[in-house]
């Protein structure tokens, strides 16, 4: 899986190899519904998020944009959140830095 839009390539903290590590470890117990929408959202974020790893949107705008129900893409940010990869804080999506 490569992530690109308009030849962006993924660069940062972002791989090709750590957003299959990333997917792989907080998504293998979920069901393959969901772990297909964390893939998706994965690499929504990793195309979409500033360079300080900030992701400026809304629920509605990402589930909108990657068309995925609103249910399944609130369950995928609570994994991740879980797993401590990202945070929510007043309407912004961030990466914990590691």
């Amino acid at each position: 899986m490569k992530v690109s839009e308009n030849h962006k390539a993924v660069s940062g903290p972002f791989t090709e190899r750590r957003i299959e590590e990333i997917c792989h470890d907080c998504f293998s117990s979920e069901s393959e519904r969901i772990a297909e929408t964390g893939e998706k959202f994965v690499s929504y974020f990793v195309v979409n998020a500033s360079s300080d790893g900030v992701l400026f949107k809304t629920i509605k705008e990402i589930t909108h944009d990657i068309n995925i129900p609103h249910q399944s893409l609130s369950k995928v940010l609570k994994v991740l959140e879980d797993k401590k990869v990202i945070y929510r804080r007043n309407g912004i999506i961030g990466l914990w830095k590691e």
